[in-house]
């Protein structure tokens, strides 16, 4: 094992350009940066410049520094832990998973595998995690871009923005007053309540709302699911592609495993390099000198299948989502069609009934009965007798005058049909259709 050490100047920036390792962070006590690498060769450069001191490792390394330094960490390519850095921490790229705990303010790019980070007195902004996320105690307010995986929020004080989460996410208090905490999943979004809530909640799911708070009641307007609970001073503003469930305080669920890796810094293996014999020191440096020939390439095949799992794992769960709510639209159309094929009936059902209420209104109103329908002759016709011949002519006189001739019984009957027709349609009253019926006898 090998270590340096170099003094530091207040206000001196640490600056690690690359780690082509494991890195691990912790603070000390000294006005000095530390750095301890497992080979029996240096393995880290440091470069002093004006203002800040660079490192850069070509494998694990082991970072010791005060804890109001500020620290900027450029990429590294295995795992990064760190603890008790208290100044302006900054993290271009993290390969592996990332472990951070008793730090300050946190700005923070990209993680390929899984971000933990506890006690942050400051503000974090995160840009993306490609795995799980977990968030506890977090002094400032909380941004975070995209998650690949899971979200867990817990002790966020000063509201969070979680503008896309492909899995699940969950959010437990405190809510402080006035604050915002809005999140977008692929997946559920479970809301844990304090004891005392004073939450108002805005909601959007795929796959509805549940709760069990007997005191939260839920209006729907505009598809968004509205409730109060005491003064209503926290808002939670949540959207999700499956569902959102609402617990009280007390009810746990069953989740919390994806998020329990471990952030605990374990640096015995450094002590242990010391007692290897020269073979292993010397294998160990050939192995290194392949590895590094090939750490570029396998760490993209890695990163890149990392990604891929992770987006197919999205992907999939936005289908499940799109098809859950097509499923639910079909259904709503399917009972909205039975609704009006029952209404149309009860509607033609009505008006037979209306027109019978009116037939029978102008029999009582006329005293006329319906027409009965007229009998058929059961007896061919008499054949027609010859024609008389013509008499001769002469002029008519009044009492031999043509007479119009009478209307048949069936030209009778189509015309009292016709007057009933008329006050069933409203356009005759019974007591007009009395008289009509009377002039036609």
């Amino acid at each position: 094992m090998t270590t340096q050490t170099f003094e530091l100047t207040e206000g001196t920036h640490v600056i690690v350009s690359e780690c082509r390792g494991n890195l691990t962070v912790e603070s000390g006590e000294e006005l000095a940066l530390i750095v301890k690498t497992p080979g029996p060769e240096k393995e880290a450069v440091i470069t002093q410049t004006e203002g800040a001191l660079v490192v850069e490792t070509y494998g694990n390394c082991l970072l010791t520094c005060p804890s109001h330094v500020d620290l900027t960490i450029k990429a590294t390519r295995g795992n990064l832990k760190l603890k008790g850095v208290g100044g302006d921490l900054v993290i271009d790229t993290v390969n592996g998973n990332t472990t951070l705990a008793e730090i300050g303010s946190l700005t923070l790019q990209r993680v390929y595998g899984n971000l933990r980070v506890e006690q942050a007195a400051e503000n974090v902004a995160v840009t993306s995690v490609a795995g799980n996320a977990r968030l506890k105690d977090v002094s400032g307010e909380v941004s975070v871009g995209s998650v690949g995986g899971n979200l867990r929020a817990e002790g966020v004080s000063q509201g969070l923005t979680a503008e896309n989460v492909g899995g699940d996410a969950r959010l437990s208090p405190p809510f402080t007053a006035g604050m915002e905490y809005i999140v977008r999943a692929g997946s559920d979004v479970v809301v844990h309540l304090p004891e005392e809530p004073n939450v108002r909640f805005a909601l959007q799911a795929g796959g509805g709302v549940r709760t069990n708070v007997p005191d939260l009641e839920l209006n729907q307007e505009n598809g968004v699911k509205t409730g109060t609970l005491g003064e209503g001073a926290a808002l939670i503003k949540a959207q999700a592609g499956g569902r959102i469930v609402i617990k009280a305080a007390g009810d746990e669920d069953e989740y919390g495993g994806d998020f329990n890796f471990d952030f605990d810094i374990d640096l015995s293996f450094l002590d242990a390099l010391n007692d290897l014999g020269p073979m292993i020191e010397a294998r160990v440096a050939q192995a290194m000198a392949g590895l590094e020939a090939g750490l570029q390439e396998g760490l993209r095949y890695i990163d890149g299948e990392r990604i891929r799992s992770h987006i197919e794992h999205a992907a999939e769960q936005a289908q499940r989502a799109a098809e859950r709510i097509a499923e639910k639209a079909r259904q709503a159309a399917e009972r909205e069609a039975e609704r009006a094929r029952r209404e149309a009936e009860r509607e033609a059902e009505r008006a037979r009934m209306r027109a019978e209420h009116a037939e029978r209104r102008w029999q009582r109103a006329s005293g006329y009965p319906t027409p009965p329908e007229p009998p058929v002759p059961s007896t061919p016709p008499t054949p027609p007798t010859p024609p008389a011949p013509p008499a001769p002519p002469h002029a008519p006189t009044p009492s031999e005058a043509p007479t119009p001739p009478m209307p048949s019984a069936d030209e009778l009957r189509e015309e009292r049909l016709q007057v009933l027709r008329m006050v069933q349609e409203g356009q005759l009253t019974p007591e007009e259709a009395a008289k009509l019926l009377a002039a036609l006898h």
